[in-house]
């Protein structure tokens, strides 16, 4: 388990009478850098939503998050158990599915985002798995469950214990699957795990130069994918999601340098694609130096500043995603001619554009996370059996 820097620790004491919760506790408590340590009182937890999700990049690095220990708390059922509907709620195409939240918040402090000032964790995993026959029951269609979309789980275990009892859960199913989502490369944990393959294990990924800018503390791209060979060798299915996509100067050579190093020694089901986004050009020149991307791309940005204001995928212009992603999938084609390249997020002028490159269309699709995209599945099965 990685070590935690905090400013705050706050700990419920109804943990200590449930015992599952306060073996986990003790296990995580020594991983944690911090003298400050108080209870939990009543609306302590609403003033630690209260900090907010500024994104790094835009502050000194620091290590001043407040951790929170709790059990379960019933009136977020919804956020344990939480319907992600992104395509209507940001627009683009993305397939809505439900997805299993147990930590609100992530020890990695990447520069685009803001998640990491806080961190909650629910120690009773049980009473998740608890729901989920209701859950399957209620979306009996559904093949892939992503865990989580909240934090990066595998950098607490496995002293946390909340991967392996949900692993579990899900390798007694014939036809669903858990997914791990990871920019860590703690994974020798799962080497003995009886998972029966389901258990998918998606690594975000991106080229040197950006994961070196942007990911404090994340595992490098080179231990990514020397995780990414473990996992495959313990016979978990694994997957790479390029997220965030960074048009770096040189991005050509970057991005074919690592699916060059990917491809060569994993077998991904599936790779995903997803320029950097969800930011204004202002956000994008607080986190970067100019001196750092690519001039073309930049330039494009600032001048559809207007254009794109308050536009979710920006501050990149539709060229410049139509440039890279036919670049990423050319490179793939070329070095893996069996492995499915999709767009994540992707707008309805990206699919008309490059859909017949992909050799798929925005109504069916596999992807990352998309809730049939699993062994089983339609597609999924069809592009196993090309031969390229």
């Amino acid at each position: 388990m990685l070590t935690i820097p905090a400013e705050t620790v706050y700990i419920d004491p109804g943990i200590m009478g449930r015992p599952n919760c306060k073996r986990r506790l003790d296990r995580i408590l020594p991983h944690l850098n911090c003298q400050d340590i108080r209870d939990l009182t009543p609306g302590a937890v609403e003033r630690v939503f209260e900090i907010g999700k500024r994104r790094h990049g835009k502050d000194d690095f620091g290590d001043d998050a407040v951790v929170v220990f709790t059990t379960f708390e019933e009136g977020r059922r919804s956020w344990f158990y939480h319907w992600r509907d992104e395509a209507g709620q940001h627009g683009g195409v993305c397939q809505p599915a439900l997805e299993l939240n147990i930590v609100d918040g992530c020890v990695f402090r990447c520069a685009y985002c803001g998640f990491g000032r806080y961190v909650i964790f629910y120690l009773d995993i049980e009473r998740l798995i608890d729901g989920l026959d209701a859950v399957f029951e209620q979306y009996p269609d559904q093949r892939l469950y992503k865990f989580s979309n909240m934090t990066d789980l595998p950098p607490f275990e496995p002293e946390a214990d909340l991967i392996r009892p949900v692993l579990e859960r899900f390798a007694r199913e014939q036809d669903r699957y858990l997914m791990l989502f990871t920019k860590s490369d703690n994974v020798d944990f799962l080497a003995d795990l009886d998972h029966r393959g389901h258990t998918i294990i998606s690594w975000s990924i991106t080229c040197d130069t950006a994961s070196r800018l942007m990911d404090k503390r994340a595992a490098t791209l080179d231990e990514r994918i020397t995780a990414m060979e473990k996992a495959q060798q313990a016979g978990y299915p694994v997957r790479a999601r390029l997220s965030p996509i960074v048009p770096v100067v040189n991005w050509r050579e970057e991005y074919a340098e690592l699916f060059e190093k990917l491809l060569a020694r994993v077998e991904p089901d599936v790779i995903t694609l997803e320029l950097l986004g969800w930011m204004t050009v202002d956000d994008l020149l607080a986190i970067f130096d100019r001196t750092y991307l690519s001039a073309d791309a930049l330039h494009r940005a600032e001048a559809a500043r207007d254009e794109l204001d308050g536009v979710h995928w920006g501050p990149f212009t539709q060229k410049t995603h139509e440039q890279i992603y036919s670049f990423c999938i050319d490179t793939v084609r070329r070095l893996s001619p069996h492995t499915p390249v999709s767009v994540c997020h992707g707008t309805d002028a990206t699919w008309k554009a490059l859909g017949d490159k992909m050799r798929m269309t925005p109504e069916n699709y596999i992807c990352n996370c998309g809730p049939l995209s699993t062994p089983g599945g339609e597609l999924y099965e069809e592009w196993e059996r090309r031969d390229g």
